[in-house]
């Protein structure tokens, strides 16, 4: 059974404007793996929203075929979608407070997706909590939303996107309401949901500093992702007791290691080069 989550192939849109057509995405390839932290950066106008409302469902391409959690989304029909991601796919918009009820408290905006969908009184309470506590707002948890914070309200929509315990999180600007130290808790609080919790997330931002602690960085740019060097790709390896490591092929393709590599000591562990010509 396949791990990739997300798929796109060779997905395009076109958006028309009266007589003008303008290509929002040219022809764009995505694989995201369960429990993988992706980021797409980009000037505004890039296409990096537009992708992530296709991938959310709430938008269509033009053409292309757009997969997610083993769902094609261009074979259903709005009903069906919508079911699909009520159960799937958490979304955390960039306009932050369509997550939010405004007339609800804290507590009963995470409870409100869990109540909809069934979950148990008890259930609903720990879950909410729980995420009210990984967000540093447990003492808001009965403050109305219009008394907190910008970047109060923020981490709330994080919790209610989460709250039914997606295995997808496709976000909008997630931090752009945060100050650095609180943007670096959120992106921390994803980057273990990832690892810990095999949760998938899709996120697309202005702050190249703050994607860098994705698994992958991918730059768009007029609706294409261009190659860069800062991109990084981690997957875990398994050290046998003889000292034997197994690459992944992709690492080893992204590194452009060849049969041979250096190996040497660091800090942070071990690090390979490729083997200089003369060794």
């Amino acid at each position: 059974m396949s791990d990739v989550v997300v798929r796109a192939d060779n997905v395009i849109k076109i958006h028309k404007q009266g007589a003008l057509e303008v290509v929002a995405l040219q022809g764009i390839d995505l694989e995201v793996r369960r429990g993988e932290f992706v980021v797409i950066v980009g000037r505004s106008g890039s296409g990096k929203s537009s992708l992530l409302q296709i991938l959310g469902g709430m938008d269509a391409p033009s053409a292309g075929k757009v997969e997610v959690s083993g769902t094609d989304l261009t074979a259903y029909d709005g009903v069906d979608i919508t079911s699909h991601f009520r159960r799937n796919v958490g979304f955390l918009w960039q306009d932050f407070t369509r997550n939010l009820v405004p007339y609800l408290k804290s507590m009963g905006n995470v409870e409100l997706p869990m109540l909809l969908a069934g979950v148990a009184g008890i259930r609903r309470r720990k879950r909410a909590e729980a995420l009210l506590e990984v967000t540093d707002l447990r003492h808001r948890a009965f403050s109305p939303v219009s008394v907190l914070s910008g970047g109060e309200q923020q981490r709330l929509a994080l919790c209610v996107a989460l709250s039914l315990g997606p295995r997808v999180l496709l976000a909008d600007e997630p931090t752009g309401e945060l100050d650095t130290e609180r943007s670096l808790q959120v992106y921390e609080l994803l980057r273990r949901l990832c690892d810990e919790g095999g949760l998938t997330v899709v996120a697309v931002t202005h702050d190249v500093t703050l994607a860098e602690r994705a698994d992958r960085v991918l730059h768009m740019q007029d609706g294409e992702f261009h190659l860069d060097r800062r991109s990084r790709l981690k997957r875990p390896v398994e050290i046998a007791g003889d000292g034997t490591v197994q690459l992944p092929l992709e690492l080893i393709a992204e590194a452009m290691l060849g049969g041979r590599a250096q190996a040497e000591v660091v800090d942070e562990g071990i690090l390979l080069n490729r083997e200089a010509p003369d060794a």
